[in-house]
């Protein structure tokens, strides 16, 4: 008979995974590949012509139409990270999100320490091991790894906006009785949250702190609006809300153009998510942009953990129903997610990811409900961490076919797949080891993903210094086929002029004749076998992950034919003398 793992040696264990996976983010970071959202290289262009500028302000960008997309501390950000100019990399320009990636964990698992603590009575250990698996069950959502590693806004709003929140939840009753400290930090908080995302952050953390006074402070339900001590707390979410915009406005207070901004960002970026020609009703009610969207969107965001995360809002169902005691500090979480919800189901314009800053308190409660969820949802987790294993061994074959080189993987690769699908497999059979393998196979998951990319970030994925010594200083056409696509090759061609050429898809684009006319050099994608042109000479080439493909391929065309549907080679190829 087995004896039981002592509480210390176990919490200990459970912190060291946490510490693991935090550092896994790491692994790839400044890969031109990692999973994120196309707008990465956008704001990598503003940010990089504004540092070129010399000044802070006004942002600078080559395309008029994406200059004030976002407010200026995201792009202030990049350019000190990168030493405005002299350092950078990817790495550099992503390597503040993930700070601020890491301390939104870590702020995660230390309010469900206390919390676990504070409710259900348990030691320390035990309230570790919860707020251990908070920080890992947050660093498994897929949409924490896609978004919040590269140089975008959700870390940084998210560590800001939703801070708020997990301090609230901290001593809900002692900072919703504070008469100027908490509205005025809680103020500068989200203001500088409203610097990195926009000012109407305002109106669903203004909801979800209405909210908190009504239910906790006044202890009346939300529709009770008119009672005692109602004026007090309005002021209160007021004044927050008034200091944050008052924090906001600095940029038009600082920028040389302020029209521009007001125009570009407060008209065009804000007031036009609520433009369009169809009524709000159709729209609601349409299936790509509908209101679907924003309620299935905390389980879409969290990934493969999806069944952990209905189990967790199943479980508080039952919970209620059978009227079990709810802290405030969990009131605090849910009320989080029902204002964020509610209002991003306003805007024309609906998408999951806007729902982020909230999913840290989603992994609290799934933390917090860990224990109680039935098997099932485990399991169910763990029939999706299989899949997507099988899925990454399927890319990787095809990279495999299409390098033709069965070594670009070590062994430790696919070493790493066999054992997230054979962990699966035991988590599913074995009960004892259920809920532990899903813990970690979540993480598994995405360090696999990152893995698969992991060869063309390197040498193959690169073109050859000779190749990059004869474009110094040349202008080099290159392909776009997204919103300031162009501005990857600034870290791939560093040194050469770049100049986009507009096209659907690079693959398939035809008129090489006509780029270098213009131009002495240009990148052309082939797919495997194809050659770029015949009237030319080809320098360099090197192999390419596709991020778009054409819709007439199909999905299943990633099946049956992997080596062309994610691959592709780029040519570095230079006009033929006359």
């Amino acid at each position: 008979m087995t004896k039981p793992t002592p509480p210390r040696s176990r919490s200990l264990a459970w912190l060291l995974l946490a510490l693991a996976i935090a550092l896994g983010y790491l692994f790839q970071l400044g890969g031109d590949h990692i999973p994120r959202n196309g707008d990465e290289l956008v704001y990598a262009h503003i940010a990089r012509l504004t540092a070129d500028s010399g000044h802070w302000l006004p942002l600078v960008s080559a395309y008029d139409f994406m200059r004030n997309t976002k407010p200026p501390l995201l792009f202030w950000q990049a350019m000190v990270a990168g030493g405005w100019g002299d350092h950078w990399t990817l790495f550099n320009l992503r390597l503040p999100s993930l700070v601020y990636l890491w301390a939104t964990a870590l702020m995660a698992g230390l309010l469900t320490r206390r919390m676990v603590i504070n409710t259900a009575g348990q030691d320390k250990h035990q309230a570790t091991v919860a707020g251990a698996m908070a920080a890992i069950v947050f660093l498994s959502f897929f949409s924490t790894y896609r978004y919040g590693r590269p140089y975008l806004t959700s870390a940084p709003e998210t560590f800001w906006l939703c801070g708020v929140f997990l301090a609230l939840a901290w001593s809900p009753s002692q900072l919703l009785a504070s008469r100027f400290k908490f509205p005025l930090l809680a103020g500068l908080a989200v203001g500088v949250g409203c610097l990195y995302k926009s000012f109407a952050m305002v109106v669903p953390v203004g909801l979800g702190l209405a909210l908190c006074y009504q239910v906790l402070h006044a202890r009346r339900a939300p529709w009770q609006v008119f009672r005692p001590g109602m004026v007090q707390d309005g002021i209160k979410v007021l004044a927050i809300c008034a200091i944050a915009v008052g924090v906001f406005s600095l940029w038009f207070a600082l920028d040389p153009l302020p029209g521009e901004v007001w125009r570009e960002f407060v008209v065009g970026e804000n007031a036009g998510k609520f433009k369009s020609s169809d009524s709000y009703a159709k729209l609601a009610f349409s299936g790509s942009g509908g209101i679907l969207v924003i309620l299935t969107g905390y389980f879409v965001n969290a990934g493969l953990l999806l069944p952990l995360v209905v189990g967790t809002a199943w479980t508080a169902l039952q919970g209620y129903k059978n009227k079990h005691v709810v802290s405030d500090a969990e009131k605090v979480m849910w009320l989080w997610l029902l204002a964020l919800a509610i209002a991003f189901m306003l805007p024309s314009q609906r998408s999951a990811r806007y729902l982020i800053p909230a999913m840290p308190a989603v992994a609290v409660l799934v933390a917090l409900y860990w224990q109680r969820m039935a098997r099932i949802w485990f399991s169910l987790s763990l029939v999706f961490c299989a899949l997507g294993a099988l899925a990454v061994g399927l890319i990787g074959k095809g990279a495999v076919q299409a390098v033709g080189d069965s070594g670009i993987y070590s062994p430790f690769f696919w070493a790493l797949l066999a054992l997230v699908i054979s962990a699966s497999f035991l988590g599913m059979v074995n009960r004892s080891w259920t809920k532990p393998i899903t813990a970690a196979n979540g993480f598994g998951f995405l360090l696999a993903l990152a893995w698969v990319t992991a060869p063309f970030n390197g040498p193959i994925g690169h073109f050859s210094p000779q190749a990059l010594a004869l474009v110094q200083g040349q202008q080099v056409r290159v392909p776009n086929n997204f919103n300031g696509q162009f501005e990857r090759y600034q870290f791939l061609l560093t040194g050469a002029k770049i100049a986009a050429y507009d096209t659907p898809q690079p693959v398939d684009f035809a008129d090489v004749d006509a780029l270098l006319k213009t131009s002495r050099f240009a990148l052309v994608q082939r797919r495997k076998g194809q050659l770029p042109c015949t009237q030319c000479r080809i320098i360099d080439s090197r192999w390419d992950i596709r991020s778009r493909q054409d819709p007439k391929e199909g999905t299943f065309a990633a099946l049956t034919s992997p080596s062309t549907f994610w691959y592709s080679r780029e040519y570095l190829v230079e006009r033929l003398a006359q």
